[in-house]
C-alpha cells in the first residue's frame, strides 16, 4: 500500500490510514531526536500504509517508542495487534478500560459482527491481533511519557467513551484528541470556517460527562486539536463551544424523538437534516457529501438511540 500523509510541523506528521475513504481516518507519527509514536493506527488494514510512511521518511523501525491509543474503537486502534509485530522496541499505551480487550479482542471482533456482519468485518477492517499483556501499559490520568526530548501527557477523557484518553503535547500546544473534541471533515471547510460536530457512537455516549470533560481540555489553552476525523485543526473556545452546542442539538432531537416507532430512522434523518441548517453558517453539503455523511450518522443514532434506552 501506498503511503499518503500530510507533512505538519512539530516533527508531526498525520497519515492518511485509507480506511474505507481518503480522508477519513488519521494516524499522526510523532518524531523528537531520533525516536518516534505512532498515535492511533486506524484498523488492521492501515498497517502497511503506517510501516510505508516510516520507509517514506527513512525512519527505522527498531526506532518507534511507543503506539499510543486514544481509545480501542477500530478505527482508532484495530491495527496496534499487527503494527506492534512490526515494531520490536513500541510498547502500547492505553486506557485501563481498554487493556484487556487489547488482550483479547473477541469481544470487540463480535460486536463489530452482531451489527456490520462478517463481510463488512473482511473487507473494512481486516482482522484483529491480540497484544502481548507484556507489551501493554495502562496509560492513567496525568501520566507523562518522554519521547526524545519531548513530553507527552495522557488525560482521562470520558464522555465519547468510558476508555478514551487524550495525549497534550506542550511542544504544540495541540491535544491529540482522538474523538473526544469531534470530527471535522475537510471537505466541509469554508471560508467561514469549520464545521465540528460529536461522533455519538454507540454505546457509552455520555453528553454530559462529554461537556465536562470539553471544558477541562478548553483549560489547557490549546492551539490545536489533531482529530483522527480528520488532520489537525485551529482549536479554541469557539471551537469547544460549537462542539457543545452540537452535543446539545443531537441530545435535544433524540429526546424529540424517543416516542418514535422507528426512532434510530428517524433520529438518522433528523441528524442530517440538522446538518443541512448549518448552511447559514456557510456549510453547503452536496449530493457525495450528504452521502459521505450517512455512515456516520448511522452509527450516531445507534448511539443516542442507546443513550435514550439507559435513560429509561
Amino acid at each position: 500500500m501506498n503511503s499518503i500523509y500530510h507533512e505538519l510541523d512539530f516533527n508531526t506528521t498525520c497519515i492518511d490510514t485509507q480506511h474505507i475513504r481518503k480522508d477519513f481516518v488519521a494516524s499522526y507519527l510523532i518524531e523528537d531526536n531520533g525516536r518516534a509514536a505512532f498515535i492511533d493506527t486506524g484498523c488492521y488494514l492501515s498497517v502497511p500504509s503506517l510501516l510505508a510512511t516510516l520507509d517514506a521518511k527513512n525512519i527505522s523501525r527498531e526506532s518507534v517508542d511507543y503506539i499510543l491509543l486514544t481509545h480501542i474503537h477500530l478505527d482508532h486502534a484495530g491495527g496496534a495487534g499487527e503494527l506492534i509485530k512490526h515494531l520490536p522496541n513500541a510498547m502500547v499505551y492505553v486506557h485501563e478500560y481498554g487493556y484487556k480487550h487489547l488482550i483479547d479482542p473477541s469481544k470487540l471482533r463480535a460486536g463489530v459482527v452482531q451489527v456490520y456482519g462478517e463481510l463488512f468485518f473482511k473487507q473494512f477492517l481486516g482482522d484483529l491481533i491480540p497484544i502481548s499483556k507484556q507489551r501493554i501499559i495502562i496509560a492513567k490520568d496525568s501520566d507523562e511519557i518522554t519521547l526524545g526530548k519531548r513530553i507527552l501527557r495522557f488525560i482521562d477523557t470520558p464522555g465519547h467513551a468510558r476508555h478514551h484518553v487524550c495525549i497534550w503535547d506542550e511542544k504544540s500546544r495541540g491535544i491529540f484528541s482522538g474523538d473526544t473534541l469531534g470530527v471535522s471533515y475537510r471537505e466541509l471547510d469554508t471560508s467561514q470556517g469549520k464545521l465540528i460536530f460529536p461522533p455519538t457512537t454507540p454505546i457509552q455516549f455520555d453528553p454530559e460527562v462529554w461537556k465536562k470533560t470539553i471544558n477541562q481540555l478548553m483549560s489547557l489553552k490549546p492551539k490545536y486539536a489533531y482529530l483522527t476525523h480528520f488532520n489537525r485543526i485551529d482549536f479554541n473556545q469557539n471551537s469547544a463551544n460549537m462542539l457543545i452546542e452540537h452535543i446539545n442539538g443531537f441530545v435535544n432531537i433524540a429526546n424529540t424523538l424517543k416516542t418514535q416507532p422507528n426512532r434510530v430512522k428517524a433520529i438518522k434523518k433528523a441528524l442530517l437534516n440538522y446538518l443541512l441548517a448549518l448552511r447559514k453558517q456557510g456549510v453547503t453539503l452536496d449530493k457525495q457529501q450528504i452521502k459521505l455523511f450517512k455512515g456516520d450518522l448511522e452509527i450516531c443514532s445507534q448511539g443516542l438511540n442507546v443513550w435514550l434506552e439507559r435513560q429509561n
